[in-house]
């Protein structure tokens, strides 16, 4: 599902990462840690194509990033923690939307709030949300998107050990439904409930 060959990136004079080569296919997750400022976020943003490798390359399911496609946003869902959301919409009307865009004819809004613990704001403004409802409103958002490989850049932000545990619950869920998962993580409970390889940048 996803192929990184010979991934080189740098941040003015520092290099992020170098000769870095990753195979993630479909049912898997892989999950990249280090310390803050290694490159971790940068890698997951140039295979959403929100950033670009200065060598090597990334392929998706035979093709190269491009958020322009409309094959690449129905391949790829992504959380990078950069909250898109329009001010005077509420979150049903949010994923309402979302399900829309993606022509999700059976999206269970309802339930995909349910199950981020989120029932009772439905009718709420997401900047009305605390710092960890807006992580579980952006996670419930990129799940109930169509994808074939899943983008999470530290799920596990803001949440206390049960989120963390509801977060790699859905993990493993899209593993089994043959999804590719990769993450960016802190988080020890994700690496070892979730990972099947793991990418130290910080080395």
């Amino acid at each position: 599902m996803l192929s990184i060959r010979g991934a080189r990136r740098s941040h003015g004079a520092q290099t992020l990462f170098t000769d870095l080569d990753l195979d993630l296919p479909a049912g898997h997750c892989a999950a990249i840690i280090g310390p803050n400022g290694c490159g971790k976020s940068t890698l997951l943003r140039c295979v959403i194509d929100d950033d670009r490798l200065d060598a090597g390359t990334i392929d998706i399911a035979g093709m190269r990033p491009d958020e322009r496609s409309p094959r690449f946003r129905e391949l790829v869902s992504a959380d990078t923690g950069e909250q898109a959301a329009f001010f005077d919409v509420t979150l049903t009307e949010h994923l309402e939307l979302l399900a829309r865009a993606h022509r999700l004819e059976d999206a269970d809004v309802e339930n995909a709030l349910a199950d981020a613990g989120l029932a009772d704001l439905a009718d709420r403004f997401p900047h009305t949300l605390s710092s960890g409802q807006q992580q579980r409103f952006a996670l419930a958002a990129a799940l109930l998107r169509p994808a074939s490989l899943l983008v999470l850049d530290e799920p596990e932000r803001a949440l206390d050990l049960a989120g963390q545990e509801w977060v790699a619950e859905r993990i493993v869920e899209a593993k089994n439904d043959g999804k590719a998962v990769l993450v960016a993580t802190h988080s020890p409970t994700l690496v070892q409930r979730c990972a099947d390889d793991v990418v130290d940048l910080g080395r």
